[in-house]
Formats: structure tokens, sequence, C-alpha cells
């Protein structure tokens, strides 16, 4: 005769599993409410941070009378057979400078990466870039995780002889047999560019102190290229308004706009809203504080605004695109954005 299991020991079984799982859960969101606390705090300080920063003499930088920008890197292509991902590079020409901003992610670890290959089908050749312009750290801006694991960058998964740059970050990165000048306040690089400097941000996912590039175009006023928009659009327009005397003219690149939905879904979760936009995970940017920054555009008048799908849901470039019409472009892969050309391109 089989013996019957012992009802009581089921129950103690399923009693233990029960308070160890509760147990867990507790652990969790205590682990969880004292990140989220710290996170609280260190935002107040980089905030105040920002409200203590010294205001600066208007820069004199110079002028250029042309500009162009040639998407290299981003979300939305002109054709199939260049290499679109989550990650930002442009190319811009200016009168004596060719400039490359940023440079992509190359998730795959490719070799040619999706930034080498659309160089090549592009006809961009590195040796007539002569500098290098970095607004921040994050891996879809540097080349990669790996080279923001090594606080590096690079345009592939080899790293080429970059000695006759000038190089430009907003933090203290590093490249061999290169010299990485670190960007500390608005800063005239040379003649009719600028940095607009570092602009402090803690994210959820840590801090970041983003720049963005400043070309003063002759008889329009300034262009603001921006790569991710970490910063915040009022705290760019505020930061011009204090470091320029000029008019802005135009906006061109990404601004952190992941609304309703973003590029990165981690486990079903809009995680560039949740982790990246926004103060925390709780009060993400809204579709009502993007639209009041669409309206902030409008009363500056500009001439051109480009807006990129990096950080943007299709939804918010419709809008901005419905908004501010033919003044409007949208930024493609191998598609140059002509801001002031006297010049052939491709």
């Amino acid at each position: 005769m089989s013996k019957s299991k012992n009802p009581f020991c089921i129950k103690t079984i399923f009693k233990k599993i029960f308070l160890g799982f509760g147990l867990f859960l507790i652990i969790c969101f205590l682990l969880l409410g004292v990140f989220y606390f710290d996170h609280k705090n260190k935002s107040e300080l980089v905030e105040k941070e920002w409200n203590l920063r010294k205001i600066p003499i208007p820069l004199q930088i110079g002028t250029t009378e042309t500009l162009s920008i040639l998407p290299l890197i981003n979300w939305h292509g002109s054709n199939s057979d260049l290499k679109m991902e989550l990650g930002v590079s442009y190319l811009i020409k200016i009168d004596n400078h060719n400039i490359l901003f940023d440079l992509g992610q190359n998730k795959l670890e490719e070799d040619p990466s999706p930034l080498e290959r659309n160089m090549r089908l592009l006809k961009i050749d590195q040796n007539d870039i002569d500098s290098i312009f970095i607004s921040h750290g994050h891996f879809d801006h540097v080349g990669g995780r790996r080279w923001e694991k090594e606080n590096s960058f690079s345009f592939g998964n080899h790293q080429r002889d970059l000695s006759n740059k000038l190089i430009f970050a907003s933090s203290a990165l590093q490249y061999p047999g290169a010299v990485v000048k670190e960007i500390q306040e608005p800063s005239r690089l040379f003649e009719g560019a600028a940095s607009l400097g570092p602009i402090p941000r803690k994210l959820f996912i840590g801090r970041i102190d983003e720049q963005a590039l400043v070309i003063n175009v002759k008889n329009k006023g300034l262009v603001i290229i921006s790569g991710c928009g970490h910063q915040t659009l009022p705290k760019i327009l505020q930061r011009v308004k204090e470091s320029f005397s000029e008019p802005i003219y135009g906006i061109i690149g990404d601004l952190h706009y992941p609304v309703p939905s973003g590029r990165l879904n981690i486990l079903g979760l809009n995680a560039q809203l949740l982790f990246a936009s926004g103060s925390d995970p709780f009060k993400p940017i809204s579709s009502e504080e993007i639209d009041s920054e669409i309206n902030s555009l409008k009363e500056l008048n500009l001439g051109a605004i480009g807006l990129g799908g990096h950080d943007s849901s299709d939804e918010v470039i419709t809008k901005f695109k419905e908004t501010f019409g033919q003044k409007f472009h949208t930024i493609l892969v191998g598609k140059w954005i002509h801001i002031a050309q006297t010049f052939k391109t491709k």
C-alpha cells in the first residue's frame, strides 16, 4: 500500500516559496527605491550646476559662406544600398573645413562598419575630413559599445590614423596617436564654427554632457547641429542666446522625442522614452511638452529645420513637417541638406 503525500509538507513548501518570492520582491523594490532617490538627488545637483553656470561673453567666431550637411548614419535612408542604423553621423562642409559629426553605432561590429560602407558608396574620403566633432560619449555616437567602454571612438572595428585631425569631444575621450581636445565651455573651433559647450543632464541611465555644433552662416545666422538633444531644447536655446549675438537661422539633427514610441525597445519597454527622456521613468517627456517646444521654435521664425529619426518617432517627424512646411528638411542618409551652397556635391 503506497503512502500518500503529507498535505502539510506540500503546504509548507509552497509557503516557503511564497515567502521567498515575496522577500525577493521587497528587496527589489527597496533597491529600486534607493536607486530612484539617488537619481533624484543627483538630478538636483546637476540642475544646480546648470543654474550656477558662468555666462560667457558672446563669442565672435566669424562666418562661413557655405554650409552643406550630409547624413552618413541615421534611422531613415535615401536608398536601400546604404546602411541605416540606430546611430548618428553627419558630414558637414563649410568654407575651409570638412567636419565629421559623430561616428554611428556599428551594433553588429561589421567590417566595414555601416559608416565606412556609406562613406565609400557616397565617395567620402577620410583624407578629406580635417575635423571630428563628437557630441557625447554614448555608444551610438562613438562607433559602438566597444569604443564606449574604452572611452574612445572609431570609424569601424579598427582605429585609423587620425593624428592629422582636429578632434573635439565633450568629455575626456582618448584616441591612440591623436590629440582629443575636451571642450568645457562654449568655444570657437575655427572660422565660422563653435561648440555650444557641454550641457549636463542626469538621465536615469546616468549623467551625460552633450555638446552641439554651431555654424555661423553669412547673411543668415546660426545653424545648430544636434546629436541627440539630451540637453533638452530649452537649454540648447538658452545657451545659444547667452553665447552668441547672432540670431538662430536653423536647427538640424536629432532631438529626444520618442513619443509615442522610440527606436529602442527592451523587453517591450520604450527604453528611449523611459530612461533617456524626461526627468525619470515616471515623468517621461509628453506630447504636450513636445508641442510647447515646437511652438518655441515657431517663434524663432527659422529658415531651416531638420529632424532625424534616431531619437524621434515618425509621428513627431510628421508633426514637424506639417508645422514648418518647406523649411523642413527630411534627414535621410545619403541626401544632402544645403543651407548655403556654392560648391558642387555628388
